[in-house]
């Protein structure tokens, strides 16, 4: 197999230590901030934004997905692209913005939320500063100078809870949330105008936006899909079990997912590039592909599988017995966010390669089985359980559908695919079913959650230095080059 040059390879590696340390930096104070916040505010305070964030969210998938891609994944890209992407973006966002600020006094009516109005119209300013963030990170994505995007989130995170559980403390209930949200958008732009390289200007080029848009809209589909059936479906929870029964079932996916996206996105915004510098370098890139996977998986698996074991204590010690109705959904979602990351390195590296019509089709068939197992659920069954567990279904789909691509358009066969996550999947099970049985010790809540954990770390080195290694020694010296590594 090719191996990558040393500058090359030097880049992806410092490019992954920044990446990842940025994303779990940020997670470590993103998780903390959402335990305080749902200790101090009701289910009903995070009923109504989970409303609100459906709405947001959609909208703004039109903003971020596809114009940024666009310009990473094109050869000569220059100020004149980015400057258009940018104008393109802020377009569609205010377009956008104005569309959820009419429409705000119906949705409140619809859900029987009168409050709803002006939450929304507030929160819908989401989609002004991510237009400008979604340019900002593009230009980093492009260079691979991730230790600016480093500095950007992990100050926004910070300030963004101390502003949050500020307003919590205060009384202001749902609009500690607002806060929050918006704040962390403002010091992530901020800061990033503040060390980028790149500053907007007044550039429109309709030849270089042709390119962006014909590039972007197939991203923008490939996004749009599982955007509309994730939303979709917090929408039909909303309306037809209440914003009560939508907080838990949100609350239940909100840590799985953030683990998720915090590995996932840490490992794909540097590889998404490294994919692209070497497209027409067949060994190379299927190269890159299985080390991002593994490590992925690596990664990934024992955080969901302990989080799954730990989850019913978790939620007692952390959020409090208020939450525990959201166990089961929380569970449900680690088991379904398991093969993540060999499906979005697929989806990548398929872009990478210019087959963006294949995962159109794959996310087209996941999302009919989405959508049937959330109408069979909520109105056939009326079971709020049986819908999340849909999500399981729809897991199976999404990795038959980007294996079968990833073999077809890249030479990954399915004998290296199972190579490649099966190890860390074994070993993060038998580490779950450790610390399973250790939380049947007669303990209290609070010590036996530190208990499984330590159980749960403990084993997993064990098991991963006994049949697991590869992966192992691929952080490991990750990690020593790092540190080793002179100014």
């Amino acid at each position: 197999m090719a191996k990558d040059s040393p500058r090359r390879g030097d880049g992806i590696a410092s490019g992954l230590f920044w990446s990842f340390g940025e994303r779990m930096s940020a997670q470590a104070v993103a998780t903390l901030v959402a335990m305080l916040l749902a200790r101090l505010l009701d289910p009903a305070d995070y009923g109504m934004i989970s409303v609100v964030t459906v709405f947001v969210s959609l909208c703004n998938i039109f903003v971020t997905s596809g114009l940024g891609t666009a310009v990473v994944r094109k050869p000569d890209a220059g100020p004149a692209d980015f400057n258009t992407a940018f104008w393109l973006s802020l377009g569609l966002a205010a377009v956008l913005y104005g569309l959820l600020f009419w429409a705000a006094p119906a949705i409140g009516r619809f859900y029987g939320l009168p409050a709803l109005t002006a939450v929304m119209r507030v929160m819908g300013l989401r989609l002004i500063l991510a237009a400008l963030n979604n340019i900002q990170r593009a230009g980093v994505q492009r260079e691979m100078v991730f230790r600016r995007y480093f500095a950007a989130s992990l100050l926004g995170t910070v300030l963004s809870g101390v502003a949050g559980v500020a307003a919590a403390l205060g009384g202001l209930g749902v609009w500690a949330l607002v806060i929050q949200s918006l704040s962390n958008l403002t010091v992530h732009a901020g800061v990033l105008l503040a060390v980028g390289r790149w500053r907007p200007r007044f550039q429109f080029c309709p030849a270089r936006a042709r390119y962006i848009v014909s590039f972007g809209w197939k991203v923008l589909a490939a996004d749009l899909v599982p955007g509309l059936q994730q939303n979709g479906r917090s929408l039909i929870v909303g309306k037809v079990f209440g914003s009560a029964e939508l907080a838990f079932y949100d609350q239940g996916s909100k840590y799985p997912a953030l683990l998720v996206d915090n590995v996932n996105s840490s490992i794909n915004s540097v590889m998404l590039p490294a994919y692209a510098r070497v497209q027409d370098d067949p060994e190379a890139l299927l190269g890159m592909l299985r080390r991002s996977i593994r490590m992925g998986m690596f990664l990934l698996g024992p955080m969901l599988v302990g989080f799954a074991a730990v989850a019913e204590n978790f939620v007692r010690v952390v959020l409090t017995d208020k939450w525990l109705p959201c166990v089961p959904f929380l569970q449900i979602f680690c088991a379904s966010c398991l093969t993540r990351p060999l499906e979005t390195c697929c989806h990548k590296i398929l872009l990478a390669v210019g087959r963006e019509a294949a995962p159109l089709r794959i996310i087209g068939a996941v999302n009919l089985t989405a959508v049937a197992t959330v109408l069979a659920a909520a109105f056939w069954f009326h079971s709020i359980l049986l819908m999340a567990l849909g999500n399981l279904l729809v897991t199976l789909v999404s990795l038959a559908g980007f294996m079968a691509a990833s073999s077809r358009y890249v030479g990954y066969r399915l004998g290296r695919q199972m190579e490649d996550i099966l190890p860390s999947l074994a070993v993060s099970a038998l580490m779950g079913v450790l610390a399973g049985l250790a939380g049947r010790l007669p303990l209290e809540p609070l010590p036996l959650l530190g208990v499984q954990m330590g159980v749960g770390v403990v084993s997993y080195g064990v098991l991963s230095a006994r049949f697991n290694r590869g992966p192992l020694d691929e952080m490991r010296a990750l990690a020593a080059r790092r540190l080793h590594k002179t100014p």
